[in-house]
């Protein structure tokens, strides 16, 4: 024998390794040849020197000038490789057959890893916009839905949620809002699909209270990654819907050569931390007093009673409980060098603490994809899920966060009075109620149940028509289908006008909405290297989307008894006009983008999107919003390098661009006519009368926006930092324009005013203790955003928008203030009856006694209910 000393280093983060290799004299009896090629995972250029290891053998090569490696062997097929470089990892593949490709990845330095972009995935270092990647380990966190895994894990994106109702849905604003009447939530793209985050699909009308959020229905451990795409350099190729940032998320995909089996699951209890410091009994007795001294009247407790009161009933903790919060997850997922699956299953129950309340979630997955041949790839996503809330009931008007709830209402029940009679049923009999009904009783009766199905499939197809151009053609669908069913018994005092059982007799009601949206994407990718230096990537497609729902409620009231709830509204003696609604748009576009880069060092993203939108008016169907991006890795030039490691991956962002708002609900642009129901001859009657003048000339609401950033590492990248500065300024808002009531309308939908966002973001992240058995890591994570109205159009300052009736609007617009504005009454104390004596001693009208006194009373009954209307301004504001 003779010995071959092979000098390599092994991808280990060690010092060279030296490894010896046994060779015989003789030739070994060849039951095998493997030969293949290693390639770069980015580029796919081949790897010059790699090392290639047959696993548990010493039988090793390294790759030739095209990146090609031989094999000649007395082991049989199939058997484990090993491939590692220097920069790249480590790699383990099953060779069944010859030849093989090995593909490897760049290590994940913060520049060399590869990040999901809009219709496609880029090197962050060839990256100019303002891009955010959430952390895996908060991925990891259980939630119920995945938008509360945002909150605080990215600069500028601000998540509050909207109610503690379980599955309710959370207000996300991407670097502030830049409408006043439409949408400002951001644009969604999972697994490619393109959706908002649309409520209004989650709540037929059938039912009340807070909304379903539709986000709710994703099991967020399927998510692999989540990107936020923030300026209009990332978010441009989105168009007329990016002005408000994009959120792409990107489910798991089995692992090739590992086929796994997992379970995963979390058990645990809520209940509330701090309650609601109210009165007690005696507290709300001797309040009572108060009242009637102040208005010279006989107090209605004595001492006696009212240490009688005692505590009294605690109603706030009879409708509160401890409940229980588990999820269960399953999943198998796996694949071989040509394909790869998962499929996965989750159940997801989580009970309010409010009595009758909770959330629950069956959901399933299945994503696949394989290759077929050399060119062609397949890939499809199917997710099927259903939701079911039981949910407070209440009036609410959720465009000023103006609620109204049964639990509000039940924080102001005497507690003096009873909830439960001797024999443990509830006390209906309440001298402070006019209605004999109890709130706990309310709670556990009624039922206001939402389910929510949703379907969301989606296809692709990848065909390399040569090495650097490839096809895609996407399709796919997106079905939501809800149902709601309300009934209030005739016992029951909820609130909401109508929707009260008591008042009604048994009332009850009955929703369905199902909701389409298809979408056709076609791209063509032009990704080529010249010479190493230059990297150009091209990027042009055309896209459709179509959206279609369709609702409809029927209600009744005055039920003989309440067995058949809203099951049988036939059973009712009085009918409710019935309602029914339905809408339909759709969206075409055209796209480019083209993404240059010398030597990874110098980088600019150029990008278009045209789009046109059957919403707008039909002078102004079509849109476009180009932008531009550019960055300079200053870390690779050479002057750099005496930074080193102090200083490390260095890069200077600038961006501009325009973006789009089109969430403009349909028809907004056209006259309409709504029908209104009128007494003729002693008959009823329905007529059609305008409600809506036309506007041909409606369009986009348009953000134009500037970003300067800058990122970096320090101490050998164990802290990275990353700042970004930003301006936007929307134009073009839509808004209702008062209209002469002469000519039969109240307001028109026009395009007046701007609003301005800036702001500054700061990131840090560093790994405090790296350790194969323990990790340590840190973020901090800083935005300040200052939103302004500038113009509101000709001649208008301010409005107020609408209320409820009988409430003054708690918000106003106005400019030089941020959108959404609360506004309130400012006092200097209460007056007292001293001062009404100083008021009344100089006035004439007031010489006697007996006057004084009766415009004292008089005065402090009307200042009673001035004070009485203003606390309930503020704690409706509130």
């Amino acid at each position: 024998m003779k010995k071959v000393l092979l000098l390599i280093t092994w991808l280990s983060g060690m010092a060279p390794v030296t490894l010896y290799a046994q060779q015989t004299v003789s030739d070994p009896v060849i039951n095998s040849t493997l030969t293949g090629t290693v390639v770069d995972s980015k580029t796919l250029t081949p790897i010059i020197g790699a090392l290639v290891r047959i696993k548990g053998t010493t039988n090793q090569v390294l790759t030739d000038a095209k990146g090609n490696f031989s094999f000649k062997t007395g082991q049989k097929l199939p058997y484990i490789l090993e491939a590692a470089f220097i920069g790249y990892k480590k790699l383990e593949i099953k060779a069944e057959r010859s030849p093989l490709q090995i593909v490897l990845q760049e290590t994940e330095s913060q520049l060399n890893e590869v990040v999901v972009v809009g219709y496609g995935t880029q090197r962050k270092s060839d990256i100019t916009g303002s891009v955010a990647s959430v952390s895996k380990v908060l991925l990891a966190q259980p939630a119920a839905a995945f938008d509360n895994l945002l909150q605080g894990s990215v600069p500028g994106v601000a998540v509050t949620q909207s109610s503690g109702q379980p599955g309710s849905t959370a207000t996300i604003r991407i670097r502030g809002g830049n409408s006043i009447s439409f949408g400002n939530a951001p644009l969604y793209v999972i697994d490619g699909f393109i959706i908002y985050n649309n409520n209004d699909y989650a709540n037929t009308g059938a039912s009340n209270g807070t909304g379903v959020n539709a986000l709710s229905t994703i099991n967020p451990s399927d998510i692999a990654s989540v990107e936020v795409l923030k300026d209009a350099s990332a978010t441009a190729i989105y168009g007329s819907r990016g002005a408000n940032g994009v959120i792409i998320i990107t489910t798991k995909r089995g692992r090739r050569g590992h086929d796994e089996i997992s379970y995963n699951t979390y058990v645990g209890t809520q209940q509330v931390r701090k309650k609601l410091d109210l009165l007690n009994a005696s507290q709300w007795g001797e309040l009572i007093n108060d009242i009637n001294v102040s208005t010279n009247s006989p107090k209605t407790y004595t001492a006696e009673q009212l240490a009688a009161l005692g505590e009294g009933s605690d109603w706030q903790s009879a409708a509160l409980r401890k409940k229980a919060l588990q999820n269960h997850e399953l999943s198998f997922s796996g694949g071989d060098e040509k394909s790869r699956y998962l499929i996965s299953a989750n159940y997801f129950d989580q009970g309010g603490i409010i009595v009758n309340t909770g959330f629950k979630r069956y959901s399933g997955r299945v994503n696949y994809e394989r290759s077929v041949g050399d060119k062609l790839k397949i890939a499809t996503n199917i997710f099927g899920s259903q939701s079911i809330e039981d949910k407070l009931f209440g009036n609410g008007y959720n465009s000023l966060n103006f609620q109204s709830t049964a639990f509000a209402n039940l924080l102001q029940v005497s507690p003096v009075a009873k909830i439960w009679n001797e024999d443990g049923s509830y006390n209906i009999n309440s001298p402070y109620s006019a209605n004999p009904t109890n709130p706990i009783q309310d709670f556990q009766s009624t039922i206001n149940k939402t389910y929510l199905r949703r379907i969301l499939a989606n296809t692709s197809l990848e065909y390399k028509i040569f090495r650097e151009l490839t096809l895609k053609v996407t399709g796919g669908a997106d079905l939501i289908n809800t149902k709601q069913n309300y009934y209030s018994p005739s016992y029951a005092g909820s609130p909401g006008g109508s929707a009260s059982g008591y008042a009604a007799g048994g009332y009850a009601s009955v929703g369905n909405l199902s909701a389409t949206t298809w979408i056709n994407e076609n791209t063509l990718t032009y990704d080529h290297a010249f010479n190493e230096e230059h990297f150009l990537n091209v990027l042009a497609g055309y896209t459709m989307q179509h959206q279609k729902d369709e609702s409809a409620v029927a209600s009744a009231q005055k039920f003989p008894n309440d067995l058949t709830s809203f099951n049988n509204l036939n059973f009712a003696s009085t009918p409710v006009l019935s309602v029914s609604d339905g809408h339909e748009s759709s969206l075409n576009s055209y796209l480019a983008r083209v993404n240059y880069s010398y030597q990874h060092k110098y980088n600019v993203t150029l990008s278009l999107r045209s789009d046109g939108s059957s919403r707008l008016g039909r002078n102004n169907r079509w849109g476009y919003f180009p932008s531009i991006g550019l960055s300079w890795n200053a870390s690779k030039e050479t002057f750099a390098q005496r930074w080193e490691p102090t200083v490390s991956d260095l890069k200077v962002r600038l961006s501009a661009g325009r973006t789009g708002n089109s969430e403009v609900p349909p028809y907004s642009s056209l006259a309409a006519l709504s029908p209104t129901n009128y007494y003729f001859n002693g008959a009823l009657v329905t007529g059609i009368a305008p409600v809506q003048i036309e506007n041909p000339d409606l369009k986009w609401e348009t953000t134009t926006q500037y970003n300067a950033g800058l990122d970096f590492g320090i101490l050998h990248k164990r802290v990275n930092v990353s700042v970004d500065a930003y301006y936007k300024k929307t134009t073009d808002l839509l808004l209702n324009v008062p209209f002469p009531l002469y000519t039969g309308y109240s307001s028109v939908l026009q395009n007046v005013g701007s609003v301005e966002n800036k702001g500054i973001e700061l990131s840090i992240s560093s790994d405090n203790i790296k350790r194969a058995d323990f990790s340590w890591k840190s973020t901090l994570v800083l935005g300040a955003n200052r939103n302004k109205v500038l113009r509101l159009g000709d001649g208008t300052d301010y409005y107020f928008p609408l209320a409820p009736t009988g409430y003054v609007s708690p918000v106003i617009v106005k400019v030089g203030l941020p959108v959404g504005t609360f506004w309130g009454y400012n006092t200097n104390g209460l007056i007292t009856k001293e001062d009404l004596v100083k008021v009344f001693r100089y006035y004439p009208g007031c010489r006697s006694r007996w006057a004084i006194r009766s415009m004292q009373t008089l005065m402090v009954m009307v200042l009673l209910l001035l004070q009485t209307s203003i606390i309930l301004a503020v704690h409706n504001l509130n």
